[in-house]
């Protein structure tokens, strides 16, 4: 992995640090269990103090994302893990139509986005400014799609509430064969940049109803998105018939 990727020009070396590791978790590219380098070896890699490093670890151990455990090193967790969410996750359809799941998101995150509005901190706030900067680089489109689920999550993730985000990680992934499927025209990345920048603008504002209202407008216009590409897809079939 290459950990240049932590900094950040913006922030103070232990925040960029935070802020960069932070995103690895949750977009799942440092898997629960996984370890962190030691201290030394990625302030090396970084050309960082080893100071700066202990601080954005003990940033991330205090928001539940890493263990440094004596011995063992630091350790990534998975903030969603809990037995009643395993449980609550697992009664889940895994073989659900994607326009099911996302009708299912839509009767959620508009709720889980309101209540990240009322307790998100400024670093997450940070957090989700840098996922939607990566998302206006022209990312490719795998990039543009694992960015969009990791703002999803980290908004749940925000809620401090563990069944939500586990809930909404099994509903992502029985969704996700389905999201590989459909088109992703440059229209399309410039609208989703656009109703996430309208999200993360009343997250920010400490907004709970308009982080609601910006949720619920982001899901519908997936779900119209959806709908209409079904539509051309069956309209084809019959031409074809």
């Amino acid at each position: 992995m290459d950990w240049r990727q932590l900094r950040h020009s913006t922030l103070s070396t232990p925040d960029a640090l935070a802020v960069g590791l932070e995103r690895l978790i949750l977009s799942g590219e440092l898997a629960p269990g996984s370890r962190v380098p030691p201290e030394r070896e990625l302030a090396e890699s970084l050309g960082v103090s080893r100071g700066s490093v202990r601080e954005a670890l003990r940033a991330l151990a205090s928001r539940g994302l890493v263990a440094r455990r004596p011995g063992s090193g630091t350790v990534v967790l998975d903030p969603g893990a809990t037995p009643r969410g395993d449980i609550l996750a697992s009664g889940l359809d895994a073989t659900a139509e994607l326009l099911q799941v996302m009708e299912v998101r839509a009767c959620i995150e508009p709720s889980v986005t309101a209540r990240a509005a009322r307790r998100a901190t400024p670093s997450d706030i940070v957090q989700l400014h840098a996922l939607l900067d990566a998302m206006r680089r022209e990312p490719t489109r795998q990039e543009f799609t694992d960015l969009d689920r990791t703002f999803h999550r980290a908004i749940a993730q925000y809620t401090r509430n563990p069944l939500l985000l586990r809930l909404l990680d099994r509903v992502y992934e029985i969704g996700e064969p389905g999201r590989r499927e459909t088109s992703l025209s440059a229209a399309r990345r410039r609208a989703t940049i656009e109703e996430h920048q309208a999200i993360l603008r009343a997250i920010e504002a400490r907004d709970p109803e308009a982080a609601r209202a910006a949720s619920e407008a982001h899901l519908d216009s997936v779900l119209h998105r959806i709908e209409e590409q079904r539509k051309k897809s069956s309209d084809r079939d019959v031409e074809n018939a």
